[in-house]
């Protein structure tokens, strides 16, 4: 199985004139980086898309989910093959689909990271003034997923 790891950069962060909060965003996937290893996006609104999905899969209430980023054509598609086994899926969204990365993943790693993101993201805010109502929505959807991860895994 494939390591895989949501990473955070805060020190390439920063926050719009409208308020929206972004800072270095990307996949580690068995060491190469999707979309880029420079890619920053709007953070507390991706971060809330991967807790949500999690969440989702966790509850067995589907067995896909997509996560899209905010910038970009670029989307991770995590799927429940087993208890102990997610296939995780890097496209690029065009006029084609396009595939960049593809193996099966252990999900304990994944869920650790999105939930480290997504602290490090909420401590970003905190300690910038930067609260706003997304960052709201990302602390209530980090609850849920910590609640489910400490019901389900291991």
């Amino acid at each position: 199985m494939q390591t895989i790891a949501l990473k955070i950069n805060p020190k390439n962060s920063g926050r719009s004139q409208a308020g929206v909060v972004w800072a270095g965003l990307c996949v580690d996937f068995g060491g190469r980086a999707f979309p880029d290893p420079r890619w920053s996006d709007f953070v507390v609104v991706v971060l809330t898309r991967w807790v949500d999905a999690l969440t989702i899969l966790l509850r067995g209430k589907s067995q896909r989910q997509e996560v899209m980023f905010m910038e970009g054509p670029f989307a991770v598609v995590v799927e429940v093959t087993t208890a102990g086994a997610w296939r995780f899926t890097c496209v690029e969204r065009g006029l084609r689909n396009v595939t960049k990365e593809q193996d099966t993943i252990e999900p304990k790693e994944l869920l650790g990271s999105v939930v480290s993101c997504a602290e490090v993201a909420l401590a970003l805010c905190q300690s910038n003034d930067w609260w706003s109502v997304d960052a709201d929505a990302l602390d209530c959807g980090l609850r849920a997923l910590k609640k489910e991860i400490a019901m389900r895994i291991n």
